[in-house]
């Protein structure tokens, strides 16, 4: 059996101030957590955590200084979750590795220090298995969430070494 990893960085790292506590609760469940100086370094060495337990009263705590105008992950508990949020229970949220963009993307929208954010991720494997290995770039600016995997980049070259006669259907 192969084991598949994703090991990923976000750079810069993004100061303190410019997160709601909620946000830095979320990232640091679905990312590790580095503090540098007033700033939170967040990468991975697996991959993101697709399901995350967050306590109750923390939450309720942390969702004091969001409102859901500036912070998707706000209007998503408020929505999805509002039982759990009164309640004593952990919330969990599953597929935390779709919404974790939107959550850096917020941030930079409401921070004057921080123009984008850098995601960078490797696809690796146990075995040396083709489908295993490769990696995704993300760019995160305010208006916009730009990612291309290497098999998308791979699949755009073959395209166009097709297209002038490089490659002819049928070679490889």
């Amino acid at each position: 059996m192969a084991d598949y990893f994703t090991p990923t960085v976000i750079d810069p790292v993004i100061p303190l101030s410019a997160m709601l506590p909620i946000e830095r609760m979320f990232l640091a469940q679905v990312f590790s957590e580095e503090l540098v100086g007033d700033a939170a370094y967040y990468f991975s060495e697996e991959g993101a955590s697709d399901l995350i337990s967050l306590p109750a009263a923390e939450v309720r705590s942390a969702l004091d200084a969001a409102t859901p105008e500036t912070s998707r992950l706000a209007q998503k508990l408020i929505d999805e979750q509002p039982d759990a949020i009164l309640g004593e229970d952990d919330i969990e949220l599953d597929m935390a590795g779709d919404l974790w963009p939107d959550v850096l993307q917020d941030i930079v929208r409401r921070s004057p220090e921080l123009q984008e954010l850098a995601v960078t991720m490797a696809f690796t494997c146990s075995k040396m298995r083709p489908d295993g290995f490769g990696g995704l770039a993300m760019l995160i600016t305010a208006d916009t969430i730009r990612s291309e995997s290497t098999h998308s980049l791979f699949d755009r070259f073959y395209r166009e070494a097709t297209a002038n006669g490089e490659i002819r259907h049928g070679d490889s």
